[in-house]
């Protein structure tokens, strides 16, 4: 049993030999097995797009500004989070799981709370979503594979030679009606999401006058 000092003080060889001595056998097949995505059917009644017109701006929370055009909110991690988990029916926030973005797109409107680029999974493996390049590869894929979706800046991501190889979970559950959900979360609540759309409008809402 190798103690991190004999594992060279580097977290990620720990993670790595935990994982190669359990069940799933490789980082790869634990991020498949233990990562879920919006199913397919509640994607595509967004039609692949942004839930909320946001991006990321910390030091900006809950301003409005306009952006290439056309008014934009500025957030932090909260309003994509709100978009996957109103989406799905989460009613809480769920026990040491993280919201990971497939992209780093945080400076892209179209990128930012689209579901297709948002996804959860276990805090212990969230960080190989930011900085593992094959662990980001299949992701991309996945979404591709899912919903046939990648940025516009993006091109068409290549299928990993280990994609087929894994077994993915299953999808979240399908949502019947997406709009009248949404809609139903956002007049019942007021935060800083809610508050910031009212100024910008949002995916099955225009601008109020």
């Amino acid at each position: 049993m190798r103690t991190l000092q004999q594992l060279e003080f580097d977290g990620f060889q720990a993670l790595q030999a935990l994982i190669e001595a359990s069940a799933y056998q490789s980082l790869a097949q634990a991020v498949a097995s233990l990562t879920l995505f919006s199913h397919p059917d509640t994607v595509a009644q967004t039609g692949a797009r942004a839930i909320f017109p946001i991006i990321r701006n910390f030091k900006r929370r809950g301003e409005v500004s306009e952006l290439d055009g056309r008014l934009v909110g500025f957030d932090d991690n909260t309003s994509p989070t709100e978009a996957f988990s109103w989406a799905n029916g989460l009613t809480r926030r769920p026990r040491d799981l993280q919201f990971n973005h497939v992209y780093s797109l945080s400076s892209d409107p179209a990128c930012y709370t689209n579901l297709a680029n948002l996804c959860i999974s276990p805090s212990f493996l969230a960080k190989l979503t930011d900085t593992d390049k094959e662990i980001q590869a299949l992701l991309r894929y996945r979404s591709f594979d899912l919903y046939g979706w990648h940025p516009e800046t993006e091109k068409q991501p290549d299928k990993p030679r280990t994609y087929d190889d894994l077994i993915w979970a299953d999808t979240m559950h399908a949502r019947g009606n997406i709009r009248q959900i949404l809609e139903a979360q956002v007049q019942n609540r007021d935060n800083r999401t809610t508050r910031i759309i009212e100024q910008t409008g949002w995916l099955f809402e225009k601008t109020r006058d």
